[in-house]
């Protein structure tokens, strides 16, 4: 790999890692336009969300749904 190509993948790494998401910031404008309550509720479906995904990856229907023009 060259240097070039090294140094534009760290770059990018390095901003995409410090930059929130957008889950992340639905979670602060949650807790600082609603208070504590909403955002914490906000945040917990984020995280049940993202362990659905891991877990119906986990199982291996992640595949079959990429594979299937239907789903």
């Amino acid at each position: 790999m060259q240097f070039t190509t090294w140094l534009a993948f760290f770059a990018a790494s390095w901003a995409i890692s410090i930059s929130p998401g957008a889950g992340a910031v639905a979670a602060m404008s949650s807790g600082l336009n609603h208070g504590f309550r909403r955002g914490y509720f906000t945040t917990l479906g984020l995280v049940l969300g993202i362990w659905t995904q891991v877990l119906v990856v986990g199982v291996g229907l992640g595949a079959l749904i990429a594979a299937s023009s239907l789903a």
